[in-house]
């Protein structure tokens, strides 16, 4: 992550004057798009290792039974990487994670339940914020407040 980090510096910091400060326009974007890309490559090693420390996690709590979406990428994973009982190395592991990201395996697991999810679990309306009401949603919950013309 610390290589990361440093990647994201402006590329812009890396241009030098030359010729006597007369050709000053240098673009830095061929060396940004590759230190972005190199970013991207480290983001997708952390996703597979937290794809991996996840599945096992669940294997902790087993015999108990997470989500049905959870489940399917769980033996998805599964699938190609066996849980950790002992050491070992685990570079074969997080290539193989590594793999059914790139793949879209996982999203092809769990896409058909994110809407239906989303669907299940959202409020029909949802404060701004925690201390966010409205008169009209008040009204609604209780018989107490009055009607705005008797305010």
């Amino acid at each position: 992550m610390s290589e990361s980090k440093a990647l994201c510096h402006p590329s812009s910091v890396d241009s030098l004057s030359t010729s006597a400060a007369t050709e000053d326009h240098v673009s830095m974007g061929g060396w940004a798009a590759r230190k972005a890309l190199r970013v991207v490559e480290h983001v997708e090693q952390v996703l597979a290792i937290e794809l991996l420390a996840a599945c096992q996690g669940i294997e902790f709590l087993r015999p108990l039974k997470t989500t049905t979406p959870l489940e399917k990428v769980y033996d998805l994973v599964r699938s190609v990487v066996r849980p950790w009982i002992k050491d070992r190395f685990m570079a074969p592991d997080i290539e193989a994670a590594h793999r059914l990201l790139l793949d879209q395996k996982v999203w092809e697991v769990a896409a058909p339940y994110i809407e239906k999810y989303r669907m299940e679990h959202i409020p029909e309306s949802r404060p701004l914020s925690p201390t966010a009401f409205s008169l009209e949603s008040l009204r609604k919950n209780s018989a107490t407040i009055p009607e705005s013309d008797d305010l």
